[in-house]
């Protein structure tokens, strides 16, 4: 028997919704990646009074390219969430605006995107340019 997460998983990806329902999707996606964001960060902040040795593994795991790669997904995660966020409580705040969800949808993602490149552009710029130099 499946349970009840890969359900929704199985019956999320089958359902055929238009922009709303994948918006919907990716909000999701977007805000479980920026939870477990945050408890990786904070266990491993608490980890440099109750385990200093562990605390500086941790340091040293996130100074590879693998979590520079992680960081450039999360900072998108971040702004999509942010920005469908405020689409979607827009449109909580005005009702009437609802009829209006594909156009609100596009200039979410435009705006996401107007946001995200640059971002990721000097995160990126500055990731590979530290580890290209060994500093």
């Amino acid at each position: 028997m499946l349970n009840p997460l890969l359900i929704t998983v199985r019956e999320s990806l089958r359902y055929r919704g238009r922009e709303s329902h994948w918006m919907w999707l990716l909000h999701r996606v977007s805000g479980l990646g920026i939870v477990v964001f945050l408890g990786l960060h904070i266990f491993g902040m608490s980890m440099s009074a109750f385990n200093p040795a562990l605390h500086e593994r941790m340091l040293e795991a996130y100074k590879t390219p693998l979590f520079a790669v992680g960081e450039l997904v999360l900072a998108a995660l971040l702004i999509f969430h942010a920005v469908n966020g405020t689409r979607i409580a827009i449109l909580e705040l005005r009702p009437q605006l609802w009829e209006k969800q594909q156009v609100a949808t596009r200039w979410a993602l435009i705006i996401t995107f107007a946001l995200a490149m640059p971002t990721i552009l000097v995160m990126a710029w500055k990731s590979v340019s530290h580890f290209v130099s060994g500093q």
